[in-house]
């Protein structure tokens, strides 16, 4: 058995600037501590054996490994899964805001920061492609990307992110972005979005009950799920959970099951915490359907924070959002992590705020961000624990995250389908 040269720097603060990554044919993670959804408590003194980028057996102690093996001691370290942003966008601009030089930056980032995949939840599909296969492949430094095909009604695609997004293209006729109606042959336009290399449909707005359900019950016949808004302006929340979306988004969007219109006094600024408590309608038959079909809550409460601190007349929209997280929580709703937060901040924000706002435990947080994240993009077969048979998607911690949930961001070390990162920071003068 051997030490990479890698492994000899793991805990060495360089002069320089510097990131590494190495992918080792057998790689043996020793002496850690387990942190995932099957290990609420800190699992001491485990041996992880990684071969060709899956977990091949987990164990106590230390035995003797072939000379191949590449050991790395993490005494006194934490392991937990590779964090998963259920809700990012990418690719909306890619001529723009989105160039590829800023995006292959973010992503970077990203991933040093200990997330290793990412589900876009709607942009332009053609530079998300190239980007999903990079990154898979390792000639970007990126978390795993999978993306979706949005359907929405005509109207929709007026909105300027949607020309953005298709240019050189026709707006609502590209086949990750296309418009739908009562005519539209569906089965056609699920298989182009497969096509496209979409892991998933969002539908996203101005679709009837009606048209969810049959694009829903295509997309399984096809093998694809299907996420969506919580709130299609003719679809409510219940119907989308009735259909089978495996997942909805935007926590605020689930008052829509019981009210058309948000009243223009809750716009206003100045109401208090009774004032809410006191008005927000029981959600309790949405969150039983919600229980018993396991469709996974895309709370996204960091974006409406940022919204309600910026404008005033958005401080309702955080005020509900963080109120529906927390009872959807209490009633035992599976709750994923997503920013949707155009990557100015990352997924650790958000389970920051599930902690601090929704009431979460640090490990609930730990568990929306990964295994449940992982549900909410059919992956959790394959990602979100720590198990033999699991991509070795992981992330060394210097400390325990689950007696604070900012030491989710003590990141040693990144794997990443058994490519190991390790991110040199420069010393201080």
């Amino acid at each position: 058995m051997k030490l990479h040269p890698l492994c000899l720097l793991l805990f060495v603060a360089l002069p320089l600037f510097s990131a590494a990554q190495y992918r080792p044919h057998l790689l043996v993670l020793t002496d850690v501590n387990i942190i995932d959804a099957g290990h609420p408590a800190p699992t001491a003194h485990q041996t992880i054996i990684i071969k060709e980028g899956r977990i091949v057996k987990i164990q106590s102690g230390i035995t003797t490994f072939p000379d191949s093996a590449v050991i790395i001691n993490l005494k006194g370290r934490y392991l937990i899964p590779g964090l998963i942003d259920s809700h990012v966008h990418m690719a909306t601009d890619p001529s723009g805001t989105d160039n590829r030089s800023h995006t292959l930056q973010v992503l970077q980032e990203m991933l040093y920061s200990g997330i290793t995949t990412v589900r876009d939840m709607a942009g332009d599909g053609r530079v998300l492609a190239g980007l999903a296969r990079d990154a898979n492949i390792g000639e970007i430094v990126s978390p795993d990307i999978y993306y979706s095909a949005l359907m929405a009604g005509p109207s929709f695609f007026s909105d300027p992110r949607t020309q953005a997004s298709t240019k050189g293209g026709v707006g609502g006729g590209m086949p990750y972005m296309k418009a739908i109606t009562d005519t539209t042959n569906i089965a056609l336009a699920i298989a182009q979005a497969i096509g496209s290399g979409a892991s998933g449909i969002k539908l996203y707005a101005d679709l009837s009950a009606d048209l969810v359900m049959k694009v829903v019950n295509e997309a399984k016949k096809q093998n694809i799920p299907v996420w969506g808004h919580a709130w299609l302006q003719g679809a409510k929340p219940s119907d989308i959970v009735k259909a089978g979306a495996i997942s909805i988004s935007h926590a605020p969007l689930l008052i829509y099951d019981k009210m058309n219109k948000v009243p223009d006094s809750w716009k206003k600024a100045g109401p208090g915490a009774d004032f809410w408590d006191k008005n927000l309608p029981s959600l309790d038959e949405l969150f039983i359907l919600m229980k018993q079909r396991r469709t996974i809550l895309d709370a996204t409460l960091l974006t409406y924070k940022k919204w309600a601190m910026t404008d005033t007349a958005m401080q309702w929209d955080y005020q509900i959002a963080k109120r529906i997280t927390s009872h959807a929580y209490a009633s035992g709703v599976l709750i994923c992590a997503g920013t949707d937060d155009d990557q100015e901040q990352f997924v650790q924000e958000e389970m920051r705020l599930l902690v601090t706002d929704a009431g979460f435990s640090p490990f609930d947080a730990i568990v929306a961000a990964t295994k449940n994240s992982a549900g909410a993009i059919n992956l959790d077969s394959t990602k979100g624990s720590i198990a033999v048979g699991m991509d070795a998607d992981l992330v060394v911690l210097t400390r325990n995250p689950l007696e604070n949930i900012d030491n989710i961001k003590s990141v040693d070390l990144v794997i990443k389908g058994g490519r190991v990162y390790q991110h040199f920071a420069a010393s201080a003068p």
